[in-house]
Formats: structure tokens, C-alpha cells, sequence
């Protein structure tokens, strides 16, 4: 983990609302895994850094995707191309495949399937199946990106583009024929239940990255902490910075 000063090679906005952020390094970046995340440093009058999943990553550059909801996010989607930008990163434990997850389903829910796609990177030498949701044909994004590394079935709630229907509903259909040896998934609250049910009947593992505020970074304010069950059935507070932001998804309790 390590605080770098980045360049904002480009900042455009993909979908309304939504910004894709490419960052450059004059020095070469430290390893990152699959699922690891940004602390970017925001400035004015924002003390705390915001967290990022990292959509794409090479040696000396990555790109992050910003949903503006909030004062914070609004002031980066507002920064221009040139400027200078420092980050914390990489951060967290990320995806971690086993030698017998060969087939691997990746389920994403609109900006939730940002931090998907550097899984086939990290772990080239797998067979992948995608299927990705959103809201309607204008808000679609990253469809080119699931199609580089495997066959990707893009679902839309009101049919205008892909197949209609919630993407866990659409899954729930084709699951029996894929049989995935695993499941990877992020996006919203409700999409993350859906898919632990599913994950339950079909007896399929599943494992998610939880999208939450985060303080510090580095597991000290505890702003982060989520619900997790141990092996004990007991509940217990987990720090999404420092032991996620991936966790097996019958774990959490959302």
C-alpha cells in the first residue's frame, strides 16, 4: 500500500452521472490483485479520501469509475484532464480463485461491475461468463469490456436493450446449463440478495465485493465495518478496508 501522485490522463463521462477516470504514474505501481481498491485524496474542503474499485490497471496507470452522488464525487467528476491527483492503493484482499474455479461466473449490477473486469486479467487462464444489469439501454456500460474475455449476456429491467428482466431473474434461468464453479458479484444491496439466494439453492460458492464509505483506509476509524457471520454462527463487525472488500457472501449479512 502506497501513496502515489497520479496524472488525469483523461476524465469523461461515460453515462449520465458517471465518470471514467484514467490515472498515470511517473513511477511503476505496486502489484495489484483483482477486487483491490483506491483511497483518492479529494482536497478542499473534503478531509477524507473517497474509495474506488480499480476497473482497469497496467504498470504504470489505472482507470476508476465515479458515480456522483455526493459533494465529494461531484468535485471529482470535476476535475480536469492534466491535473494532479495523489491515492493510497493498492488496498484490500481482492478476488482470490482457486485451481478448481474454472468456470467463473461474474455477475454485476451497474457501476458494481466495475471492479469485475480485472479479474480475467489477474487470472487469464479461465473460462468466464458474464452477466451484466442495468436500468435501461442509457445507462449501460462496460459491455465491451465483459466481451473481450468471454461470452456476456447484458440485461436491461425494462427490455429496451439485452434481455428484460432483473440480471439475478435471468440467471436464475441459464444457471442449471453454465454451471459455474463459482460466482464473483458486486452491486447493489438488493441484486447481493438476490444472488446469495440463488448462491444457497444451487449450492454454487459466491463471493462479493461490498461497495461502502470508508474514513481512513487502513482499518483505524471503523467507518467501514459490515456485518459478517463466523463459521460459529456468531455476527461479527468486519472492516470492508483491511478484510475485504471481498467476503464470501453467505457470510455477510446484508
Amino acid at each position: 500500500m502506497k501513496d502515489l501522485e497520479f496524472t488525469v490522463e483523461y476524465n469523461r463521462e461515460i453515462v449520465r452521472g458517471v465518470f471514467e477516470m484514467r490515472l498515470v504514474s511517473s513511477e511503476p505501481l505496486p502489484p495489484i490483485h483483482c477486487g483491490q481498491f483506491m483511497h483518492l485524496k479529494v482536497g478542499g474542503e473534503f478531509l477524507l479520501r473517497r474509495p474506488f474499485c480499480i476497473h482497469k490497471f497496467d504498470e504504470y496507470g489505472i482507470t476508476i469509475i465515479v458515480a456522483v452522488v455526493g459533494g465529494g464525487t461531484r468535485r471529482i467528476a470535476r476535475i480536469k484532464d492534466g491535473e494532479k491527483v495523489k491515492a493510497v492503493l493498492p488496498i484490500g484482499n481482492g478476488f482470490t480463485l482457486g485451481e478448481n474455479h474454472r468456470r467463473i461466473l461474474l455477475l454485476g449490477g451497474g457501476v458494481g461491475c466495475a471492479p469485475l473486469t480485472t479479474v480475467a486479467v489477474t487470472y487469464p487462464d479461465r473460462e468466464y461468463i458474464s452477466y451484466i444489469g442495468f436500468a435501461t439501454k442509457s445507462s449501460v456500460m462496460f459491455l465491451s469490456d465483459f466481451e473481450k474475455f468471454g461470452k456476456t449476456v447484458l440485461c436491461t429491467d425494462d427490455g429496451t436493450v439485452g434481455r428484460k428482466g432483473y440480471v439475478t431473474e435471468v440467471l436464475r434461468e441459464d444457471i442449471a446449463e453454465i454451471k459455474p464453479d463459482v460466482i464473483l458479484t458486486c452491486g447493489s444491496t438488493p441484486m447481493l440478495k438476490a444472488a446469495a439466494r440463488l448462491s444457497l439453492e444451487t449450492k454454487i460458492p459466491a463471493y462479493m465485493s461490498g461497495e461502502t464509505r470508508m474514513g481512513c483506509g487502513v482499518g483505524a476509524c471503523l467507518v467501514c465495518a459490515c456485518a459478517v457471520r463466523e463459521k460459529n454462527g456468531e455476527a461479527v463487525n468486519k472492516r470492508a478496508c483491511v478484510d475485504g472488500p471481498v467476503f464470501r457472501l453467505e457470510d455477510v449479512i446484508l
